[in-house]
């Protein structure tokens, strides 16, 4: 059960991801939050736990293997959506306010 919820937080924070790549303003605090602090890394966790408990269990198992395969496909996914933030942030311009006084003419 954790190697399914991990894919599927993963897929969830890839898709967040890649909302703010589509649709700029998605693009906030708390979705860059809940993707770099919460959805990458909690994913990670939960498929690094699932490969731990089974890392001295036989291989030949195809229950265990497919629990596995979901744990590596959850930790590619949290790492690439956790990347297209990064890239987002790098590559973003600064926003300069505007001045709060009177415009001249």
């Amino acid at each position: 059960m954790l190697a399914l919820s991990a894919v599927w937080i993963a897929l969830l924070t890839l898709l967040l991801a890649t909302a703010m790549v589509i649709h700029r303003p998605t693009m906030t605090d708390i979705t860059v939050m809940l993707v770099l602090y919460f959805g990458s890394p909690g994913s990670m966790c939960l498929a690094g736990l699932v490969l731990w408990a089974f890392r001295k269990d036989p291989a030949d198992d195809p229950n265990i293997r497919a629990q596995c395969l979901q744990a590596k496909t959850a930790i590619a996914l949290a790492l690439f959506a956790a990347a297209i933030v990064y890239a987002l942030i790098y590559f973003s311009q600064k926003i300069i306010p505007v001045e709060a006084g009177p415009t001249s003419s």
